[in-house]
C-alpha cells in the first residue's frame, strides 16, 4: 500500500485564517503552527506499506507530527524540493508550507507581508518543529530575491530576531524593508484669526434667544489682524521597498486667503490686518475688508439684524421684523416690508416700502424708494418716491417729491419744510390727506423735548418759592440780606439752602430759555414752502403752509400753494 506522510497540515491554504470571538467580534488567528518550516526540513514523505498502522515505524527521526493518507500524485511546488538520495520532499528556505489541492502541489509561501503602499515589509516569524528561526541572511536572501532593496539595517533586524524566544511559540511580526514616505507639500495658505461663524442667536437676559440677532455683519477696523499666512512646503518624493518612486502631491489645505484691502502687517509678515475700517467679505475661501457691508440676499434670520459703522448693500428684500441700522448709507435692491431701517446718510430703496403699518425708515440724508405704503419715513434731507405714497406719514426736512407723471399721494400726513411736488393728490373717495409744508418736525421734537425740561425747573421754582414763603414769610425777598441777619443760625442755613437752590434752578431755566432762542433760529426757511399739485387735487386734501390751513372742498387742478406774508392765509396759483 502506498501512501503519503505529511509533517505539516496539508488541510490548511494560508498562513492566517479569519475567526470570530464570542462577542462577534472577527480577527485573524494563525492556521496551523505545524505548517512553519526551515530549510531542509523534510515536509513529506511517500512510503509503501501493507497496513497504515505500520506508519509509525516508517518516520523520520525526530519528526512526531504527522498525517498520512493514501497516495496521490502530486509535485514539488515554489520552496520545495525533492531528494532523490533520501526520496522525500524538503523546504528548501524558511517559511510556511501549504499542500495546493488545486495544483496538486506541495509549496512554501514566503512568510513576507507588503504594505498596500509598498512602503514597508514585515516578516513573519514563528519557531519551527525544531524551534528554528530564520537568520539575518535567510531574510535578506529572500528580500533581494523578491527584488526588494529597501532592507533596513541588519542590526535592526537582528535585534528584533533576539526578541523571540522560541521555547514560547507566538506569531511575531518584525520590520525588515522600509521605504521613504513622500512628503507631500501644499501652498501658501492663511488662517482667520477672527471668528467668521454667525451665532445661532443672541441669549437674552430672561433666558430666551433672540434668533434675529445673528451676527452677520463682522466689523473690521483699519489695522485689526484678520489672516495669519502659513508659508507653504515644497513637496518631496520618496521610494518604495523596491527602489520605485513614490510621488509626492501637493495638499490642498482648508484654509483662506486675502482679498481686497487685506495687507501684510508691518511689524510681522505672517499677519495680515485690515487696511480701511469695513466689513468682513466671504466669498468662497476669500476674505475682504470692504467699506459697505453686502448682504447676498434678504435680510432674515439667515443674516439677521444688521448694524453696521458705515454703508450697507442689500441685494434682496428686508423682511417683516427685521432691522437694519448703518452710520453710513442703505441701499435695498428689492422692498422693505414691515422693517425698520435708521441710517446716518442716505437710504434708496429700488422698489417699494410697505406692509402692515410696522415699516420705519429714519435717514440723516435722503430717501428714494418707488412707493410707499403704511409706512412711517423721516429724512433730514429730500424725500423722493417714484409712483406713490399711501396711508404713510413721511417728512423731509426738505422737500418731498412723488417724480413719476402719475405720481400721488393718497391719504396719511406728509409734511416737508420747504415744499411737496406731486402731481395727484388724494382721490375721488375723498380720502383725508394731509399736506403741509414750512414745518419742521425736528425743530417741534426739540421744543416739546426742551418744554418739558422747562416745565419741570419751572415747578421746581415755584415749589421752591412757596416753602419760602411758607417757612419765613414774605419778607426775605423784599430785602434778602437784612432778612438773613436777624434769623437765628439754624433758620438762616435752612434759608440760604433753598435760596441757593432756586438760584439753581432759575439758572438752569435761563439756560434752557437760551436753548429755546437758538432751536427757534433754526425755524427759519432757506425759501418760502410751498405745495404743487400739477394735476388734480381731489376734495379731502387738507393743505398747510406754515401755520395756516385750507381745506379743499372741490377738486383743483394745476395748482401751487403758498402763504400770503400779508393776510397769511394759504393762497394759490398755477402751480407750472
Amino acid at each position: 500500500m502506498k501512501l503519503t506522510v505529511y509533517y505539516f497540515d496539508p488541510n490548511v491554504s494560508s498562513m492566517f485564517v479569519e475567526k470570530t470571538d464570542e462577542t462577534g467580534k472577527k480577527f485573524y488567528t494563525l492556521s496551523s503552527p505545524y505548517n512553519f518550516v526551515y530549510r531542509d526540513e523534510i515536509v513529506a514523505r511517500v512510503i509503501e506499506v501493507d497496513d497504515p498502522a505500520d506508519v509509525v515505524y516508517h518516520l523520520d527521526s525526530g519528526y512526531k507530527y504527522y498525517k498520512s493518507e493514501k497516495f496521490k500524485p502530486f509535485k514539488a511546488g515554489d520552496g520545495i524540493i525533492f531528494d532523490s538520495i533520501s526520496s522525500c520532499y524538503r523546504a528548501s528556505d524558511y517559511g510556511f508550507v501549504v499542500y495546493d489541492q488545486r495544483t496538486s502541489r506541495i509549496q512554501l509561501k514566503l512568510p513576507l507581508q507588503v504594505s498596500k503602499d509598498k512602503l514597508k515589509a514585515s516578516y513573519i516569524v514563528f519557531p519551527t518543529k525544531f524551534l528554528k528561526l530564520p537568520t539575518y541572511k535567510d531574510i535578506e536572501q529572500q528580500l533581494l530575491a523578491n527584488k526588494i532593496v529597501g532592507i533596513i539595517d541588519k542590526s535592526e533586524i537582528e535585534s528584533q530576531l533576539n526578541e523571540i524566544d522560541p521555547h514560547n511559540p507566538k506569531v511575531h511580526r518584525i520590520l525588515v524593508a522600509r521605504g521613504k514616505e513622500p512628503m507631500d507639500g501644499y501652498d501658501d495658505y492663511y488662517i482667520p484669526l477672527i471668528q467668521i461663524e454667525k451665532k445661532a442667536g443672541k441669549l437674552l437676559d430672561d433666558g430666551r434667544i433672540d434668533f434675529k440677532e445673528v451676527g452677520a455683519i463682522i466689523e473690521i477696523k483699519k489695522g485689526q489682524e484678520v489672516l495669519q499666512k502659513i508659508p507653504g512646503i515644497k513637496p518631496e518624493d520618496g521610494f518604495d521597498i523596491y527602489g520605485e518612486k513614490v510621488t509626492a502631491t501637493v495638499v490642498q489645505k482648508d484654509g483662506y486667503y486675502p482679498g481686497s484691502n487685506i495687507i501684510p502687517s508691518d511689524t510681522n509678515p505672517l499677519i495680515f490686518v485690515s487696511q480701511i475700517d469695513g466689513c468682513l467679505d466671504i466669498e468662497g475661501k476669500t476674505l475682504s475688508v470692504l467699506p459697505v457691508a453686502i448682504i447676498k440676499g434678504d435680510v432674515n434670520y439667515e443674516s439677521g439684524n444688521i448694524d453696521f459703522d458705515g454703508s450697507v448693500q442689500i441685494m434682496g428684500s428686508v423682511l417683516p421684523g427685521f432691522t437694519v441700522n448703518a452710520t453710513g448709507d442703505i441701499y435695498v435692491d428689492k422692498n422693505v416690508d414691515d422693517a425698520k431701517l435708521t441710517a446716518n446718510g442716505d437710504i434708496v430703496v429700488k422698489l417699494g416700502i410697505g406692509g402692515k403699518g410696522e415699516s420705519k425708515i429714519i435717514a440723516g440724508g435722503s430717501v428714494k424708494a418707488k412707493f410707499a405704503l403704511n409706512s412711517n419715513i423721516e429724512a433730514l434731507g429730500k424725500i423722493e418716491i417714484e409712483d406713490s405714497i399711501i396711508n404713510s406719514t413721511v417728512f423731509s426736512n426738505d422737500a418731498v417729491i412723488v417724480t413719476g407723471r402719475h405720481g400721488k399721494i393718497i391719504g396719511g400726513e406728509t409734511t416737508a419744510r420747504h415744499e411737496i411736488i406731486v402731481n395727484v393728490a388724494g382721490s375721488q373717495l375723498q380720502n383725508v390727506t394731509r399736506l403741509t409744508a414750512g414745518k419742521s418736525l425736528i425743530v417741534e421734537r426739540e421744543l416739546a423735548e426742551l418744554r418739558k425740561q422747562m416745565e419741570k425747573y419751572k415747578s421746581n421754582v415755584e415749589e421752591i418759592i412757596k416753602k419760602i414763603k411758607n417757612s419765613f414769610g414774605e419778607g426775605v425777598f423784599e430785602n434778602p440780606k437784612e432778612f438773613l441777619n436777624i434769623l437765628p443760625p439754624v433758620k438762616k442755613k435752612n434759608c440760604l439752602l433753598l435760596l441757593k437752590e432756586l438760584s439753581d434752578n432759575n439758572r438752569q431755566l435761563k439756560m434752557l430759555l437760551d436753548q429755546r432762542d437758538e432751536i427757534e433760529k433754526k425755524y427759519k426757511l432757506e425759501k418760502e414752502p410751498s405745495i404743487s399739485i400739477t394735476d388734480i387735487a381731489y376734495p379731502g386734501v387738507i393743505i398747510t403752509i406754515k401755520r395756516s390751513k385750507l381745506q379743499i372742498d372741490k377738486a383743483m387742478q394745476n395748482t401751487k400753494f403758498y402763504e400770503d406774508n400779508e393776510t397769511k392765509r394759504v393762497v394759490f396759483t398755477s402751480a407750472v
